[in-house]
């Protein structure tokens, strides 16, 4: 029987203090990034060139390495407020964003197109496709978990109206659960099928299955993906049977709970990262500018990261290497890798 589950990352949005998670972007910070985009500028380095090396930032990668920890031991949510992008071009905070994840670990390609930056804007991609991609539309985003241990967003543009983020922890659900509805939970430590969604490794079959929650080595561990589990019993022709669609069901009403959330508006210059195992996400959905270069534009990172916790083994169906601190996650690139999002599905 699932029971309560002891963590800091135990919170509730309207009870959790800014200072909690928000760190303010100091000076120093950006005449460090600064002095590092001039010396890859310098030198001519590509994306693909980039090593931790080259992007040299002693103090700022100590202060990432400290928030890195508070992500995997901590809340599992993080935000620097304040960077100053109306200072570059888009492509500089490009390459500012791409060192600054080499310091936190190694980024993981984002789908079969094999992009490793992915671009949060609006492509006019269609949501409730087989296929379709839910970040380059501007529809409500509901909550979830991407497949990787931590997910960054680099705000860089924000929308005429609408797309505030969302933030809920997957803990203080988990636990609210074993409360108030056990045999509940308990179906979520039991497998699911999850679909592929045509991203699967080439050979491999369109779904997998593995549990919801876990709990390995006293860490607790999630991946929670609504539309991807709707999708795997879909292509089997199969209906969720009735428990397992409660307890999805509740999930999604508690992380939906104002009591439960955060809800706030980027701003331009927030640099977002959260624990993917620990944390669900969602946008609400948005009205853009008409001009282009305005147009709600955040880059987003999938990271594998050296302090994750490892996974149960049934999670190895689809992250592979299960081990504490494994690159894993992400989805297998068809071609070359890419740094930025042009396809349209």
């Amino acid at each position: 029987m699932a029971s309560v589950f002891q963590s800091p990352a135990d919170w509730r949005g309207p009870t959790l203090p800014s200072e909690d998670w928000i760190r303010p972007f100091r000076t120093e910070h950006a005449a460090e990034i600064a002095a590092a985009l001039r010396s890859v500028e310098k030198r001519g380095l590509s994306l693909a060139e980039m090593r931790k090396d080259d992007f040299p930032i002693l103090e700022f990668a100590r202060d990432l390495a400290a928030m890195r920890r508070e992500l995997q031991f901590g809340r599992g949510l993080q935000m620097y407020r304040g960077f100053p992008v109306r200072d570059y071009t888009k492509e500089q905070l490009r390459i500012i964003y791409w060192g600054l994840a080499l310091h936190l670990g190694m980024p993981l390609t984002q789908s079969r197109h094999g992009d490793v930056i992915g671009d949060v804007r609006q492509l006019g991609t269609g949501l409730h496709e087989f296929a379709g991609r839910a970040y380059t539309s501007n529809e409500e985003l509901h909550f979830h978990c991407d497949p990787c241990d931590v997910v960054g967003l680099f705000c860089l543009r924000v929308a005429k109206h609408g797309g505030l983020t969302k933030a809920a922890s997957l803990v203080a659900i988990h636990n609210e659960m074993a409360r108030t509805a056990p045999d509940l939970l308990n179906e979520l430590y039991t497998p699911f099928i999850y679909s592929w969604r045509n991203n699967q490794p080439t050979g491999a079959a369109p779904d997998y299955e593995h549990p919801v929650f876990a709990i390995v080595d006293g860490r607790f561990v999630s991946k929670y993906s609504p539309s991807y589990i709707e999708w795997g019993y879909k292509m089997r022709n199969l209906e969720i049977p009735p428990a397992k669609k409660a307890a999805l069901a509740m999930v999604n009403r508690l992380a939906n709970d104002p009591a439960f959330h955060l809800e706030r508006p980027f701003e331009p210059g927030d640099l977002q990262f959260m624990n993917n195992l620990t944390m669900l996400h969602a946008r609400t959905d948005f009205e853009d500018h008409e001009d282009p270069a305005e147009k709600r534009h955040l880059l987003r990172l999938w990271l594998a990261v050296p302090d994750s916790a490892r996974l149960p083994d049934s999670f190895g169906a689809f992250y592979g290497d299960v081990r504490a601190g494994a690159v894993r996650g992400g989805y297998p690139s068809a071609g070359p890798i890419t740094f930025e999002t042009v396809h349209l599905n």
